[in-house]
């Protein structure tokens, strides 16, 4: 496992935010009150260059980035991808996602682009199929709820962006920016007043889009747990009375290691005891309690995808990952499997895994349960 994937992945998992809302702002950042609008993340940056600048590094902002006179997007410095085969950026409208882990495109009548090569992995640095049984042109961009900011679904709002025939809404700006987690801040705007912008600090702001199952469900697919579902999994695991910004800073990044500052406490803050006697004394807590059980964009093998679960709690048993897994693997349940844990590190009797010794199911188990006694 990549221990720098580990602080990238984890940091990325929450761009929280902050505001319980006073009287007169909105609770809903979707919600029109009269007097409130959309200031634009430009307007805070006037006053929060610092922040705007640490939000502007977690990529939240560049969920959807707006492709202009037909030239190649801004990425904040990542490595903008060639547009699909037979298609030009001036074919191109907007670029979904294209920071650390994929990106797909939409066409320039808003329609996702779709077909056998058409989502660019950015960790392989190649192409792989999207929705290849759709002919391309008639996937509507339905993902702005959780992509843009200031979605509004056009069954609801009467528009689509830019008034393309395939946009399923309409946004104030594309990517998840300030106002989408703080609501409208033009009053906040003309009054600099805490009192006149919304901070909300509780895990079901970030769980509006770190989720996937309206019953916070833990969704599963391909023998890996879906991506950025957050907190479904912190629901389901050990740490379900904790909120996203106990450890994380809802502001900053950890993309290039805990030192962009994204991460706000270790697990040795809350567990000195576990993290002092632990058998590995040279692995840290989040090879094994937090292993890639998720998958984005690619798998580096059966037992490592490319996103860090928040699950947290170890079946010590001897059992592999289909023990996870329950209505037909559509679901997972709150704990993870030693292969998971181990095989990041270990290789199973295959040789399947990372670049340590073999180990059997059995095995591991054994060892799993005095992990946290005294070293011998």
């Amino acid at each position: 496992m990549n221990p720098t994937r580990h602080w990238l992945r984890l940091g990325a998992a929450v761009l929280a935010v902050a505001s319980l809302a006073i009287a007169g702002c909105d609770d809903n950042p979707t919600e029109v009150i009269p007097g409130l609008t959309f200031a634009g993340m430009s307007a805070c940056e006037e006053c929060h260059a610092t922040v705007v600048s640490q939000v502007e590094a977690t990529g939240h902002p560049y969920k959807l980035v707006k492709v202009e006179d037909g030239t190649a997007p801004d990425l904040n410095g990542w490595d903008t991808p060639v547009p699909p085969s037979g298609y030009t950026w001036s074919d191109i409208s907007y670029v979904i996602g294209g920071y650390n882990w994929k990106a797909r495109f939409v066409d320039s009548n808003g329609y996702i682009i779709t077909g056998s090569a058409v989502q660019y992995n950015i960790e392989t640095d190649g192409w792989v199929g999207y929705h290849d049984t759709e002919a391309p042109g008639t996937k509507q961009y339905d993902c702005g709820t959780c992509h843009t900011t200031g979605w509004v679904d056009y069954a609801v709002g009467g528009k689509r962006q830019d008034d393309l025939p395939g946009m399923a809404g309409a946004f104030s700006e594309p990517g998840v920016r300030c106002e989408q987690c703080h609501g409208r801040g033009s009053r906040h705007v003309k009054t600099q007043s805490a009192d006149d912008i919304r901070v909300d600090t509780h895990s079901s702001l970030c769980g509006e889009c770190h989720t996937r199952d309206a019953n916070h469900l833990i969704a599963a697919s391909g023998g890996f747990i879906k991506h950025h579902e957050q907190y479904d999994e912190m629901l389901s695991g050990g740490h379900r009375g904790l909120d996203c910004v106990t450890c994380h800073d809802p502001h900053a990044s950890s993309v290039d290691g805990a030192s962009m500052g994204g991460i706000r406490v270790t697990c040795a803050s809350c567990h000195a005891d576990q993290s002092t006697t632990l058998n590995h004394m040279t692995i840290d807590c989040e090879y094994c309690h937090m292993p890639e059980a998720s998958k984005s964009a690619v798998a580096e093998n059966m037992y490592n995808g490319d996103i860090e679960t928040h699950i947290f709690k170890i079946n010590t048993a001897a059992v592999g990952k289909d023990a996870m897994w329950y209505d037909g693997g559509a679901k997972a349940y709150g704990f993870v499997t030693l292969d998971f844990a181990c095989y990041g590190c270990h290789k199973d009797p295959n040789g399947i895994g990372g670049s340590g010794s073999a180990k059997t199911l059995s095995e591991l188990s054994t060892r799993a349960m005095g992990i946290h006694t005294a070293p011998r």
